[in-house]
Formats: C-alpha cells, sequence, structure tokens
C-alpha cells in the first residue's frame, strides 16, 4: 500500500469505449505517472522481435501488413473471431506487459502513478495497486462513440464478450466514475477523485 516513501499506484478500468484514455489524460494534465496497457501491446507488436516472429509464426503473413508490419486489425479479427487464438496472444503479451508497467512504477517509487488495464480485474491484477477505479458509460453512448471510431456493432459485442460485465468490474472497483455526459463533467470527477488523495 501507499506509504510516505510512494506515491500512490492505481489500477484503471472500465468497459469498452467507456472513457478510460480521457481519464487517464486527465490524471497525466494532474502531474500523475500514467502508462497505458493497451499502448504497450502495441509498441510490443510493433517493435519486440520476439513477439513479432511468435505472430508471423503462428498466423504467417496474413497478418502483416505490405511494409511488413503487424496488422492489428487483421489480428484482431483473428482472434475475436477464435478464443483459442486470443488465450494465445494474451499469453504472449500480458507478462511482458505486466513486466514493463511494473518495472516502470518500481523504477519510480516517489511518483503517483496509474496504469490503464481493460482487464485489471479479468486477470486479476487489483492486488499490484492501492486503489482500483472503474470508467463507465450507458451502452448506447458506448455503441455510438465505438461506431464513429470505425466498430461495427458486432466488433464492439465480440470485444465486450471478452470482458466482465461493467456492472461486476464497478461493483469490485473502489471508485467509479461515470461518464454519462459531457468530458468536463467527467474531469470534474477525476479532479474530485484525485483530491481525495
Amino acid at each position: 500500500m501507499q506509504g510516505s516513501d510512494r506515491g500512490y499506484r492505481i489500477g484503471l478500468t472500465g468497459g469498452i469505449g467507456c472513457g478510460k484514455s480521457s481519464v487517464a489524460c486527465f490524471f497525466a494534465e494532474a502531474g500523475w505517472a500514467v502508462l497505458s496497457a493497451d499502448a504497450l501491446v502495441q509498441d510490443l507488436l510493433a517493435s519486440n522481435e520476439a513477439v513479432i516472429q511468435a505472430v508471423r509464426e503462428r498466423w504467417g503473413g496474413a497478418v502483416f501488413n505490405v511494409e511488413g508490419r503487424v496488422d492489428r486489425s487483421a489480428v484482431a479479427e483473428t482472434v475475436f473471431a477464435e478464443p483459442g487464438e486470443l488465450e494465445w496472444l494474451e499469453a504472449l503479451l500480458h507478462p511482458r506487459v505486466r513486466e514493463q508497467w511494473l518495472a516502470a512504477m518500481q523504477g519510480d517509487p516517489g511518483s503517483n502513478w496509474v496504469i490503464e488495464i481493460p482487464l485489471l480485474f479479468e486477470k486479476r491484477l487489483e492486488k499490484e495497486f492501492d486503489f482500483s477505479v472503474c470508467v463507465t458509460c450507458p451502452e448506447a453512448i458506448v455503441i455510438a462513440r465505438m461506431a464513429l471510431r470505425g466498430f461495427s456493432k458486432v466488433a464492439i459485442e465480440q470485444r465486450s464478450k471478452r470482458q466482465m460485465a461493467l456492472s461486476e468490474k464497478m461493483g469490485r472497483a473502489d471508485y467509479v466514475i461515470t461518464n454519462a455526459g459531457s468530458l468536463e463533467f467527467l474531469k470534474e470527477q477525476t479532479l474530485g477523485l484525485i483530491a481525495e488523495w
């Protein structure tokens, strides 16, 4: 737990399209150190040779673009269509991602940290943090928001099925932030939470 010799460690989670990244940005603006598990995954798929080679051996050229880089959209289509493939990819990536954010926090213990992890509770990672924060949003708003990003309703449902129900995440979290209004209201809630700490 947080003590006088180190800052807070917050695990940030929530449903797909609920606004986790916006909340993480507000923490960063307030001076907190922030890492995104999704961003770390993207970096591994783009630059980690061992990961890239494993992906090529598993799925061949079908998930690589003309430049020879991993096509994350093609990977998503592959893994969300077949649970076994998703499990394989998570086994490849998640230990590496966890190692990176743990090392970052340990390397700068005096800072207040927020780690954005969509599968915080699913992977039982909440024990690594002082508190957990869940960002929630009405389903209709999520669907509209994700559609603007180019996601079909089927794609949204595929991703949502792989996650714990949002209501359960809310029940497990130490704090809940509701993203059902304006961005300013979301920021007010986040800053209010930061003020508590």
